[in-house]
């Protein structure tokens, strides 16, 4: 079986206050024509479909018209799961009626404990789970984190292995790999982790969440954001993965390069010097982060740099940068996760650090406050 391996779409996402529509569909359709050129048997797509509960209409009418191109224009099946940034049960609509068409939307945990087999390859689609849903739906009050309510998950599929090759799409943050600014923490401090052996009943192991393409192992990669989300991701390059799962032995694995209609770039120099290099770029259009060297005043930087780059989104000063200790202190603050932060107020106000139980509630009302303003506001949610 040959599929395609992508993952964290976000469609509908503003990029610095950057709209990326036009980027996006530039995007899906170099995927759609990969999908038709190889001759793959199916499409998987990692979780993360939408970038927000309640998307824009544009970025609903973007994947309308991308489900209609793969499936039904071009025959192509498709096995899509719910990431932590997608609706469950908005996406969970008409499930049962699109899946008899090629289209199948798993956005439930009971759909995840069955495969779907194509071409003689058992897939199970394991949307994403917050622990509390899982440990509602099992009753058992021990899943408190990610891993655990993986583990359960993964444990009610075994009843369903065959002998056939086996392949597991999902959306988790596996320990040790490498983040990057543009994802949403799945929890605060280590709860949102998951080990690398939980996955080693599977052939292939499809992952999402990890906006940079990586390996956990030959069998087990991240496909990585088909667009650049941050500044961070400025040297990463973007691809989808083409995967052959033969009947016995290891799946090959093969990288295909996704080609953005706008490049995201840093530069760095003086003012001067980058306007100089900007009138001979041929890449203008491109979304940038400028670094000026530049000491002392400038007038109407920002100004001047958009004669050139019209896409600039964000100007930084070096020698504005804190230096003394107090600001090296409050950026380090700033940079800290939250439940570091959580800690350090607890232990100042109460003379101890916060129990367990402590941390439990603060990862409860954290998730609830993202859920709710990924529900209910147009404003992109920070991660």
């Amino acid at each position: 079986m040959r599929f395609l391996h992508t993952a964290d779409w976000h469609l509908g996402r503003i990029f610095h206050q950057a709209q990326l529509e036009d980027d996006q569909a530039h995007a899906l359709e170099q995927i759609e024509q990969l999908a038709v050129k190889e001759k793959v048997d199916a499409v998987l797509v990692a979780g993360d479909l939408y970038d927000r509960a309640v998307p824009p209409l544009e970025a609903v009418a973007l994947l309308d018209r991308t489900w209609k191109r793969l499936v039904l224009d071009a025959g192509i099946p498709v096995i899509a799961i719910t990431g932590n940034h997608d609706s469950a049960v908005r996406l969970n609509y008409g499930s049962a009626f699109l899946a008899k068409s090629g289209l199948h939307l798993v956005s439930q945990l009971e759909a995840a404990i069955r495969p779907i087999t194509i071409k003689g390859v058992d897939i199970f689609a394991l949307p994403y789970c917050e622990p509390v849903d899982v440990r509602l739906w099992l009753k058992q009050d021990e899943i408190r984190d990610h891993a655990a309510a993986l583990k359960a998950c993964l444990e009610l599929m075994r009843p369903n292995f065959t002998n056939r090759p086996r392949v597991l799409v999902a959306h988790a943050f596996v320990a040790g790999r490498s983040p990057r600014e543009s994802e949403r923490p799945l929890s605060v401090g280590g709860a949102g982790e998951v080990p690398a052996d939980l996955f080693g009943d599977f052939d292939y192991v499809a992952l999402g969440h990890l906006h940079a393409p990586q390996a956990v192992s030959g069998r087990c990669l991240y496909a990585g954001s088909p667009l650049k989300y941050s500044f961070s991701e400025a040297a990463d390059e973007k691809s989808v993965l083409l995967v052959d799962v033969p009947d016995f032995g290891q799946p090959t694995v093969r990288p295909m390069l996704i080609v953005p209609r706008r490049n995201v770039r840093d530069i760095e120099g003086k003012l001067d010097e980058v306007l100089a290099r900007g009138r001979e770029d041929h890449a203008k259009s491109d979304l940038v982060r400028v670094r000026l060297t530049d000491e002392g005043a400038l007038l109407n930087a920002m100004g001047r740099l958009r004669e050139v780059y019209p896409n600039v989104l964000l100007l930084e000063r070096q020698f504005l940068q804190p230096t003394d200790q107090p600001k090296a202190r409050g950026a380090a603050k700033r940079q800290s996760s939250d439940l570091e932060l959580f800690r350090s107020f607890f232990q100042q106000v109460s003379g101890s650090l916060p129990t367990l139980e402590d941390e439990a509630v603060l990862d409860k009302v954290l998730n609830a406050m993202r859920r709710e303003a990924s529900e209910g506001s147009e404003v992109e949610v920070a991660p």
